[in-house]
């Protein structure tokens, strides 16, 4: 009974000790797959398809007055009149400064007694030549004589329009820079004068846009002071590529008779080039940048595999794939910093 016992007592106690030896084991083990296991990673996935889609370029771009000028007098001269009234509208043709012409008016008034005088003399003499009573030279000195005086006379009269500073265009004038009494010359700006019934808008695009934008092509743009989108039409297009950026300059105009536009501001350009029918477009956000170009996520099997892609064209939004992306394929949008490649994950939201 005792040996019964002592056997029974043994085979336990080996039995005690086989499983203190391999439970532990498998705890271990298991503590150290679970420590392997990869994070499920929730994702936002976009599925691809054919798309049809309108290709926008956006720019930035300057606005200009339809017209603009710096008024300047002609000629040094005293200030003695100012007609015109600063930020007023002022019609073309109209007397913005009168200088002083005392000095041109007095001359005019000599020559014209003695352009009186010479007259006399040249119709007395041409009298006597037709009688035989003068030489045909003794006229002629009369008649140069006579001429001269006139000519005299046109010249102060082109100095005397030049002391009455007119608008060449009709347009809004700015602030002046001179008071009457001030003497100004040539290189003085007496104020500014700028049609902007009609304004212009310059910008530039890369060369290779130059076949799709031609005079006539409609634009938008939009101001930092307004939320209101205005409209133009591409009036002219810089015939030579600018060497040091590879860009064209154009020119559009916009109509501005309520004068909500600013010559000088900048504005947003935006242009829509062409419709785009029947590609592949995935959103931008799901563009990774490399030092070859770009790679994308693509789920596979509910895992991450890193596909690199070729891309095309692209606007604000979407990007066109030409090499890498397949119909249907599903296209991983957020989280790219967290996956990597073969990570588990899941979708939350598709596209």
């Amino acid at each position: 009974m005792k040996r019964k016992l002592f056997l029974f007592g043994s085979a336990g106690l080996v039995m005690i000790l086989l499983l203190i030896r391999i439970l532990p084991g498998n705890v271990s083990k298991k503590t150290e797959a679970a420590a392997f296991l990869k994070p499920v990673i929730p994702v936002e996935v976009y599925i691809a398809h054919d798309t049809s889609m309108l290709y926008q370029l956006s720019t930035i771009g300057s606005l200009r007055a339809n017209e603009s000028v710096d008024i300047v007098s002609e000629i040094n001269k005293k200030v003695i009149t100012i007609y015109l009234k600063e930020g007023s509208f002022v019609s073309k043709g109209q007397i913005l400064f009168k200088l002083d012409d005392a000095d041109i008016q007095a001359k005019i008034s000599k020559l014209r007694i003695e352009e009186q005088l010479a007259s006399t003399n040249e119709a007395r003499e041409k009298a006597q030549l037709a009688k035989g009573g003068i030489s045909q030279e003794h006229y002629d000195e009369t008649s140069n004589h006579l001429k001269t005086i006139r000519s005299e006379i046109d010249i102060l009269m082109v100095d005397f329009s030049k002391t009455e500073i007119r608008a060449p265009f009709s347009g809004k004038i700015g602030l002046r820079t001179v008071s009457e009494g001030a003497l100004v010359s040539p290189d003085m700006v007496l104020a500014s004068l700028q049609d902007v019934s009609r304004i212009k808008v310059d910008f530039s695009v890369p060369e290779m846009y130059a076949g799709d934008l031609l005079p006539g092509s409609g634009i938008s743009f939009f101001t930092g002071y307004s939320p209101k989108e205005y409209k133009a039409a591409i009036d002219a297009v810089e015939p030579e590529v600018e060497k040091k950026t590879r860009t064209i300059l154009l020119r559009a105009l916009c109509d501005n008779r309520d004068g909500s536009l600013v010559p000088g501001a900048s504005v947003r350009v935006e242009l829509n080039l062409k419709a785009i029918n029947k590609k592949l477009f995935v959103p931008t956000a799901a563009l990774i940048p490399t030092l070859r170009g770009y790679d994308v996520y693509l789920m596979k099997s509910g895992k991450a595999v890193l596909q690199p892609v070729q891309t095309g064209l692209r606007n604000s939004s979407s990007v066109q794939v030409i090499e890498g992306v397949s119909l249907n394929d599903t296209v991983v949008v957020t989280n790219l910093l967290r996956i990597k490649p073969d990570s588990p994950l899941k979708v939350v939201k598709f596209d």
